[in-house]
């Protein structure tokens, strides 16, 4: 198993096994030249399964990669109340189409270039809850109730659920490539 492929399993099984929309990780900048063949080798095979993989942006010494599933993309961000809110935000007015969504994560790597930081907004890309992204808006992230993959504000038991299943894709994708199964052949369906 080369590094990408264990960062790409650590960070990103939850997507790959379509239990999540997207994941976000980086890498040192130092390792991409070692890993760009690989990066674009499996960005030719994930689109084929309907997982695109972007490199999103750069920020000091590292490299942001976006892993996501376009069709569930595209539905959370046509979620109305999410969707007017990206659109205040300078997002493209057509969010959440295909035709889209070069510009749109396009929009987003400006905002986080120019912040040098996440913009909140960031959780609705990852299919955090909605009601938890205005939650951690509103509140500055502070008076959650648990911490896990996101901050969580709304219901407890359900996230610590969902957390515990991002947990699991990973262990158990981790386990079964290291026993010799490929990547691509335990991926979730489109």
């Amino acid at each position: 198993m080369s590094d990408f492929e264990a960062e790409l399993i650590h960070h990103a099984a939850p997507t790959l096994l379509g239990k999540k929309q997207s994941n976000l990780f980086s890498l040192p900048l130092s390792l991409l030249p070692k890993c760009r063949e690989e990066i674009a080798l499996y960005g030719k095979k994930l689109a084929e399964k309907g997982i695109c993989i972007v490199y999103l942006y750069s920020f000091k010494n590292r490299v942001f990669i976006m892993v996501y599933r376009q069709n569930a993309m595209m539905r959370y961000l046509r979620v109305p109340h999410v969707r007017d809110y990206l659109i205040s935000l300078g997002y493209p007015a057509r969010i959440g189409k295909k035709d889209a969504m070069t510009e749109t994560l396009a929009h987003l790597r400006k905002r986080m270039q120019a912040d040098g930081d996440f913009p909140h907004e960031i959780g609705f890309f990852l299919g955090y809850p909605p009601a938890d992204v205005f939650a951690f808006m509103r509140e500055k992230g502070q008076n959650y109730k648990c911490v896990g993959f996101w901050k969580v504000y709304g219901d407890e038991k359900r996230a610590l659920r969902i957390f515990q299943c991002y947990r699991d894709c990973r262990d158990q994708m981790m386990e079964q490539v290291t026993a010799g199964t490929s990547i691509l052949s335990l991926l979730g369906a489109a």
